[in-house]
């Protein structure tokens, strides 16, 4: 069985009948129109992969309508059917564009043939459009695997799609299964207003929620919307559109969404195999980084639990990472980082001082000075904190730098490498900033507790020594504009 899509436009009801007949002997799905503004109408609402067009209509020429088919639909491929002088009209035709000519009278036999030979060439440009996408695929495929963050991922997965389907707009919605009944969230878009961000669908409701429902595609048209309810389209004014399941084996991760709006090319049935292939691969890039979520939500809160025993040891310092991280957080956001990077500020907190568990207590609660071979030990903390923790999850390269560096001073007189001024990275001066804060308004075992206006006076002195000036200026600033972080 064929599953191209025709159109005749002829107003002979004998022609079109026996078209008609032949077309769908062959398996086809066929539509007709008397005139070439039926045609168009026709051509407006739906995808064709084939036209049969009599070259004389009551209201214009067939090859001018095909002409203007084919702004709509470039790959539409044409037969033109006529009673007029065979060789003029054959020049004529290919100048068209038709991809052949059948004369009148014409048999049965040669519309079947004339059809075949369309039916095959069209069949063919879709296996060679399959592989080009295939190939494709395959190196988008790399391009989301480089990344383990959900959310970078589905940024990807949006640029990839309105690439490769030309789509006016695209969306990812996912399932949320800690609602009951399950619900679809849209979690990122591409064309669409900010504010159908917060959209939650019910799965087995609406267009999406039918998707997720059954894991299976739908194409929406002119035709199909009809058995949706209005308000389950959110691209209103959208010519067509495809929305297709985001499958891991039988498990539905969600639903893509593509749009093309009313003037550009609609989605036809070849098209959803087509894009089942970009589905199948934005599934797999989600379901990783999903997974890597939840792995790295685990450790982290693994970790808050690690530190929170080792600050149980030493009663002083309890509370002093979570702090700690909400401070360098919120500095970190002020400072234009993004969510990322802000979280990462966060982690780097709660890993900074683990290394202290293997400086002996009395060490760190001596009220008096240490003496020189003490302070070797409590300058490795930042070290021995990094050796604690392994996993990529949370040990990236900004994380790293923030906790090993933490301690360097501005001007070079710090530890472990003595490092200065902005050879200090960036995360480990703003982290140096928020635990100089806190140490501040902390009680310690040599001084009491500051309240936060001497802390922000005492951080004053200090910028440009110990801390970086420009940050501690920000800092200070936040503070007292908002009376705390």
């Amino acid at each position: 069985m064929s599953d191209l899509r025709v159109l005749i436009v002829d107003d002979e009801e004998s022609t079109v009948a026996i078209c008609k007949f032949v077309l769908q002997r062959l398996g086809m799905e066929v539509e007709t129109a008397l005139n070439a503004t039926e045609a168009l109408d026709k051509i407006r609402q739906e995808a064709f992969d084939l036209a049969i067009i009599d070259w004389i209509l009551p209201d214009g020429s067939g090859m001018a309508l095909f002409r203007m088919m084919r702004e709509r639909l470039p790959q539409l491929v044409g037969i033109l059917i006529t009673g007029q002088n065979v060789a003029e009209t054959n020049r004529e035709a290919f100048e068209a564009g038709f991809w052949a000519f059948l004369p009148k009278p014409f048999t049965i036999a040669e519309l079947q043939a004339n059809v075949e030979r369309a039916s095959a060439y069209i069949k063919a440009i879709r296996e060679r459009e399959r592989l080009e996408l295939m190939i494709s695929l395959s190196e988008i495929a790399q391009q989301i695997a480089t990344s383990l963050e959900l959310d970078e991922v589905l940024q990807r997965i949006l640029q990839i799609a309105i690439q490769q389907s030309k789509a006016d707009k695209v969306s990812i919605m996912l399932v949320d299964h800690s609602t009951s009944p399950l619900r679809l969230k849209l979690v990122a878009a591409e064309g669409l207003s900010k504010d159908l961000l917060s959209i939650e669908v019910p799965v087995g409701e609406g267009i999406a929620g039918q998707v997720a429902l059954t894991g299976s595609p739908l194409i929406i048209n002119a035709k199909t919307i009809q058995q949706f309810s209005t308000h389950a389209l959110h691209h209103q004014g959208a010519g067509s559109a495809l929305c297709l399941p985001l499958k891991v084996g039988n498990r539905v991760l969600g639903v893509l969404n593509l749009t093309r709006l009313e003037w550009g090319l609609p989605f036809s049935e070849s098209d959803i195999r087509l894009y089942l292939v970009l589905a199948a691969q934005a599934a797999l890039a989600i379901e990783n980084a999903q997974l890597h979520q939840k792995v790295r939500e685990g450790y982290i809160a693994a970790l808050a639990s690690f530190c929170k025993y080792a600050e149980n040891l030493m009663p002083y310092r309890q509370g002093h990472s979570m702090r700690v991280g909400i401070y360098a957080k919120n500095l970190a956001e002020t400072l234009g980082m993004d969510k990322r990077e802000a979280e990462q500020m966060r982690i780097a907190a709660l890993i900074q001082d683990l290394g202290l568990l293997r400086v002996p207590k009395e060490i760190l609660a001596k009220p008096g000075k240490l003496t020189e071979d003490e302070w070797l030990l409590v300058r490795q903390h930042p070290i021995w904190s990094l050796e604690l923790v392994e996993p990529p999850a949370v040990l990236t390269e900004m994380v790293e730098m923030a906790v090993k560096h933490h301690h360097e001073r501005f001007d070079g007189k710090g530890y472990p490498e003595g490092l200065k001024g902005e050879e200090i990275p960036l995360s480990a001066r703003l982290l140096a900033v928020a635990d100089t804060f806190d140490a501040l308004c902390s009680e310690r075992p040599y001084r009491p507790s500051y309240p936060t206006e001497q802390a922000l006076n005492e951080m004053s002195k200090l910028a440009g020594s110990q801390l970086d000036p420009d940050l501690t200026e920000t800092f200070i600033q936040i503070v007292t504009e908002n009376g705390n972080l």
